[in-house]
């Protein structure tokens, strides 16, 4: 009864787009969302005084519009209206399509959903006290009220931010509540998207998460109001909840682990749900099984506690999207479901909102999560990982679809980001079109890694080897990068700051297990140094490790040995070298005849 009241008193609004140069207005249609059940007396009045209304708020609109860069959406969407790119079915969920999930209404529309949020003065004392600790509040979304909703603020180093600014929010629906529900499910986030400008990462690589088979929440967009502020637009996810759970898994009742921040699974992660004892033996099987050193004897005990097949594709669309900040690269950012039908644990995303940041990562980068290192440092690992990169690169990466979904979210969201906050409405034409060249540099990127297949390992001559096959890499052009020769014929890398740059050259190579030793001889002239957790000015090092290079040029500096240790385990690897400048001004020269690998052990 209350999706059928809902559908009834819900009114749309089509038709408006803004355009990068103003706006366009093409057709304002009202009309009442259509239902299935015949309309109650009280409806049929409300639609014959809407009918008389209709051409006064035409005009008013039309004046408004006139006025304005571009104009608020209705804050109301209807659940009927047909999506324009509806979220994809997991491969769990594949023989299930037609049988109507928790949240579809709310995550099918192509709209914005209008939430006022109202908390005592009280209740947001209490938050600015512990953000952490729920305090009952009341959201109305349309004219659909729902009372004593459990709230709490929500969000890790990057993303939080205090209930007086722009918080992050939690919101339990069936907490204080134990029936209620928001179109049925028991738990939403609120995410302040100040980590993605775009508001899109969410949207677009759940649904490219969720294609590849791993279970990952579903999105949408909210315009948020918290009692008289405008909070503006966000991102709007469903929880880790049982609802979300029954959508990928046959039983819901198995112990599901938060990864927290920054924490591996030997650690004592906190338990978010489960029916079983809560002793961890799955997490401790699950680590036992990645800590096995003989590699046959892993492989088999990981498939007995591990969802392998689903493990390998998360791996693959974390590095596909570039997810730098999850649990393949980073330990962080993810959730573990241990399911009592198979026995087997299963990794999930969290937080898509710093995604494709570095379009021309290497496809097989540093992989520092324990599992993650336990499976590709595993022949069958390695072998089935650049068997899937294949298959999902071809099934998930469609360049042209990804790009018409920013089109299309950019359509959809820069209206509501203008009645809310024009500032950031004029900048999101240009958050728009990062996102679509992001997209289109790791599509050439991954497509010409994948042509490149491994020549066979590098062969060294008394422990050394000379490195050849440089490219340049700089995706901001932000700096000129030549060959050169000096005075005296030698030849030379050069990079020559423009403005602030990232820029360098890079070669990919393959080798066998071991540690080496990357050196090279550069110097450097006027370089004014950018310090960040890879490194500070000019130097060497390889891409994506956690560990930081401590060789460095800055200022003026003659010719100088650089070196960068490094140790490649598992067999094999393929390793992307990097000779860099981060730096706001400057230049510097790296001698070909230099650049040199030399194998420790």
């Amino acid at each position: 009864m209350e999706n059928q009241r809902r559908r009834q008193q819900f009114v749309w609004l089509r038709g408006a787009q803004c355009l990068d140069r103003g706006a366009a207005v093409h057709r304002l249609d009202f009309r009442l969302a259509p239902s299935a059940a015949p309309p109650h007396k009280t409806d049929m009045r409300r639609r014959r005084k809407f009918r008389e209304m209709a051409p006064a708020l035409t005009g008013r609109l039309a004046s408004l519009v006139l006025a304005s860069a571009c104009f608020a959406p209705v804050l109301a969407a209807a659940p009927k209206v047909p999506p324009t790119n509806a979220p994809g079915p997991s491969a769990a969920a594949a023989g299930r399509k037609e049988k109507k999930q928790p949240g579809d209404a709310l995550f099918s529309t192509n709209g914005v959903w209008p939430l006022r949020i109202e908390i005592s003065r009280v209740n947001l004392e209490a938050l600015r006290r512990d953000a952490r600790k729920y305090v009952p509040a009341t959201v109305t979304v349309g004219e659909t009220v729902y009372k004593d909703v459990a709230v709490h603020l929500k969000g890790a180093a990057g993303s939080f931010r205090g209930v007086d600014d722009k918080p992050a929010l939690t919101l339990n629906f069936d907490k204080f509540t134990p029936s209620q529900k928001f179109f049925g499910l028991g738990k939403i986030h609120l995410n302040n998207s100040v980590q993605d400008r775009s508001y899109m990462t969410e949207l677009i690589c759940g649904q490219m998460f969720r294609e590849a088979g791993v279970p990952t929440p579903r999105a949408a967009h909210a315009l948020v109001q918290l009692n008289d502020r405008k909070l503006g637009l966000y991102v709007l996810k469903e929880g880790f909840e049982k609802e979300f759970l029954g959508q990928h898994f046959k039983q819901t009742g198995g112990n599901l682990y938060d990864g927290g921040f920054l924490r591996e699974i030997t650690e004592p992660l906190e338990r978010d749900g489960g029916d079983g004892p809560n002793d961890r033996a799955d997490l401790k099987a699950l680590a036992a099984a990645a800590q096995e050193r003989d590699t046959d004897k892993r492989w088999e005990k990981l498939r007995e506690v591990l969802d392998v097949p689903r493990f390998i594709s998360f791996m693959v669309v974390e590095n596909l999207t570039w997810d730098w900040d999850g649990y393949v690269m980073k330990k962080n950012n993810y959730r573990i479901y241990h399911d009592p039908g198979t026995g087997r644990m299963t990794f999930m995303p969290h937080g898509l909102d710093q995604m494709f940041e570095d379009p021309n990562a290497p496809i097989f980068a540093n992989f520092n999560g324990l599992v993650a290192q336990a499976v590709i440092k595993t022949p069958q690992g390695r072998m089935l990982y650049r068997q899937r990169y294949n298959e999902l690169f071809n099934q998930v990466f469609s360049l042209e679809k990804l790009t018409n979904q920013v089109n299309e979210l950019a359509v959809r969201l820069k209206p509501a980001l203008a009645s809310a906050n024009p500032h950031a409405a004029r900048e999101f034409d240009g958050q728009a079109r990062r996102m679509r060249d992001l997209i289109s540099q790791r599509w050439a990127s991954v497509a010409r890694q994948l042509g490149q297949a491994p020549s066979g390992a590098l062969r060294f001559h008394d422990g050394r080897a000379r490195l050849e096959n440089w490219a340049r890499q700089d995706a901001a052009e932000s700096a000129r990068l030549d060959q050169v020769q000096d005075r005296d014929g030698r030849a030379m890398l050069t990079i020559v700051a423009q403005r602030e740059t990232t820029a360098s050259w890079r070669s990919r190579i393959t080798l066998t297990e071991g540690h080496y030793r990357f050196e090279a001889r550069a110097r450097a002239a006027g370089i004014k140094p950018l310090k960040d957790e890879k490194g500070e000015g000019a130097g060497i090092r390889i891409s994506g490790t956690e560990q930081p290079r401590a060789n460095s040029l800055a200022g003026d500096s003659d010719w100088k040995r650089l070196e960068f240790e490094f140790t490649v385990d598992g067999g094999w690897g393929e390793i992307e070298l990097v000779c860099e400048l981060r730096a706001q001004a400057g230049q510097v020269w790296f001698a070909r005849d230099s650049l040199l690998l030399t194998k420790l052990k």
